[in-house]
């Protein structure tokens, strides 16, 4: 514990609204103590506007605290955040997978607007994207003196889940042309559109605009640079319903076989993720930006 940064002594504690304005957060965390046993709480400043309809839409920021090291109850890790940091003008929420039993790790988070006050998460907040401590989990909202636990929150149980699926975080509406119905496409379309209408899916500077199939299992997919308002498009081939149940099918460049239109959409997000870092443009075509579709 020797290497972190003790809790800053006095009311304020940890200095959330310097955190808010972007000053450094020490990497290793912060050492505290709980009846004599010394925890670590961690700190991320998370950008949320793409997560959830705040209001106002920008400028909003969620701090999530990490509080691990020794077992607690949920409510005790909620006690030593509300101790170490100013974050009582406000409800917190916790992520646990079972809020009656012990765990010696949960993730504590707040929300802030733009001007610092403290916001409830909106109920469409997409709770998963900041989570891989629990494939399963809930979450609560932590409200009152004692800090009463109110569930918000149920995880989905999927192999490949997509935030789509219950309606989690903020979407663009895009120009779609689906497949015919008896092309046994639908599926993997259905799903490759989901996953790419959520905002910031590939990065928060690209904007979806457009997905059509053309022939066969291609689909033409028209996104747009923010910034530079220039307009793109990639061709992709989607799976049908007998390559990805007869084992047929692979994303471009990977060996792992497509067994279901959830694992293809995240493959594919996760792709173009990886493309969008070695090119603003995901080594696509440039195109003539459609009046009407952006």
């Amino acid at each position: 514990m020797d290497s972190l940064d003790p809790v800053p002594a006095g009311e304020r504690g940890i200095d959330v609204p310097a955190i808010l304005q972007g000053s450094r957060i020490p990497i290793g965390g912060y050492s505290t103590e709980v009846g004599g046993e010394p925890i670590r709480i961690t700190v991320g400043r998370h950008c949320v506007d793409d997560d959830g309809t705040f209001v106002p839409e920008a400028g909003n920021i969620m701090i999530r605290f990490g509080v691990v090291d020794i077992a607690m109850r949920p409510c005790t890790a909620v006690r030593v955040v509300r101790l170490a940091a100013p974050v009582n003008l406000g409800p917190v929420y916790v992520y646990v997978p079972e809020a009656e039993t012990t765990w010696s790790r949960y993730l504590v988070t707040a929300f802030f607007s733009g001007s610092g006050s403290m916001l409830e998460a909106p109920p469409n907040f997409d709770w998963r994207k900041y989570t891989n401590v629990f494939r399963e989990f809930s979450v609560y909202r932590a409200d009152g003196a004692q800090d009463q636990l109110t569930s918000v929150y149920r995880s989905m149980n999927r192999s490949f889940y997509h935030s789509h699926m219950d309606g989690r975080g903020r979407y663009w509406k895009l120009h779609v042309t689906p497949p015919p119905e008896n092309s046994g496409l639908g599926e993997a379309f259905d799903a490759t559109l989901g996953a790419l209408s959520r905002r910031s899916a590939i990065r928060s500077n690209l904007r979806p605009i457009a997905l059509e199939w053309l022939h066969g299992g291609i689909v033409k997919f028209t996104f747009q640079q923010i910034r530079t308002q220039r307009c793109f498009y990639l061709k992709l081939e989607i799976p049908s319903v007998s390559q990805m149940r007869f084992g047929r099918f692979f994303l471009p460049g990977d060996m792992v076989l497509i067994r279901e239109p959830g694992q293809f959409a995240a493959g594919l997000v996760s792709m173009l993720h990886e493309w969008s870092a070695a090119s603003r443009s995901l080594f696509g075509t440039e195109c003539e930006c459609v009046q009407g579709l952006v």
